[in-house]
């Protein structure tokens, strides 16, 4: 019952913003997401996405890293030379953007850390130390330009300069991600030309899957992000392992494609049980 109560007074890093001065309000409380809003969770070049609004996993999670070297790995690339002398302040920097030199940043979190003792208690620091020590399976981290696996995947759109690209999201959630980049550089670009994504049903089993087709947008558009306050190279679109899509340009050919589907791996000490596969084919033209 204490741990619970103590738990009920934690809350999410805020969302980022550019400037160091705010007008305090209600505190949001964790809202676990799979596909976080911050526009920060998504980055061009080398910069590290912020790990607001985590979804907490088991530590043998497939993709799963402790909370605390993710949040360690943004403060360490967003902050360079100001270092978290606390977990506190290595949960608030890791969700909030703050300028100023080391100093300014310092007595900001200050400020902040007495403020949060007042609202939540003494024992807010043990609150932050334990979601800190928890695991999360991480969507919406863009990969590096020019970054290769078997999971990502880029193909270009014709007639353009630019490529989709599909990356991996959670697994555990089947979240996949896309976004556009340059061809010739890798780097992200936000909506580099005029389009619809459709998320519909698949061509050759329509009566299985989804029964009406759905207009796809960004997750930061649904977040309530105007398309031109979206930060350069972060706008990415949560797709779903298996999906078909169809990318719409007026004027010219409709481009199809489908979200690869990733084989969960065996969970340790799970009952297999025995079952024979029969050999079928798949599409029969």
């Amino acid at each position: 019952m204490a741990k619970a109560a103590r738990q009920s007074k934690s809350k999410a890093p805020r969302q980022p913003y550019d400037t160091s001065s705010r007008t305090r309000g209600t505190r949001p409380q964790p809202k676990p997401s799979t596909g976080e809003s911050s526009q920060a969770l998504s980055a061009p070049a080398s910069a590290i996405p912020s790990p607001c609004f985590p979804i907490f996993v088991p530590a043998s999670a497939t993709g799963a890293v402790l909370y605390r070297d993710f949040c360690a790995q943004y403060v360490e690339a967003r902050y360079p030379g100001i270092k978290p002398r606390s977990d506190w302040e290595l949960l608030f920097m890791s969700g909030t953007r703050l300028n100023g030199t080391p100093n300014e940043v310092y007595a900001i979190l200050d400020k902040e850390y007495l403020q949060d003792l007042e609202a939540f208690g003494d024992d807010y620091d043990e609150v932050v130390a334990e979601t800190l020590n928890q695991y999360i399976e991480p969507t919406g981290i863009k990969p590096f330009p020019k970054e290769t696996n078997k999971y990502i995947h880029i193909r270009p759109v014709p007639g353009t300069k630019y490529s989709i690209r599909l990356f991996p999201g959670s697994v555990s959630a089947a979240e996949y991600c896309l976004d556009f980049v340059d061809s010739a550089t890798g780097e992200p670009v936000n909506s580099p030309f005029e389009f619809e994504l459709w998320g519909v049903p698949d061509p050759d089993t329509p009566w299985l899957s989804m029964p009406i087709a759905g207009q796809m947008h960004s997750i930061e558009r649904v977040h309530g992000i105007k398309q031109q306050d979206i930060l350069p190279g972060h706008e990415k679109f949560i797709l779903r392992d298996g999906l078909t899509c169809v990318l719409v340009r007026p004027g010219k050919p409709k481009i199809r494609f489908k979200v690869p589907v990733r084989k969960l791996p065996e969970q340790p000490g799970a009952s297999q049980e025995e079952e024979i596969v029969l050999d079928l084919p798949g599409v029969i033209e």
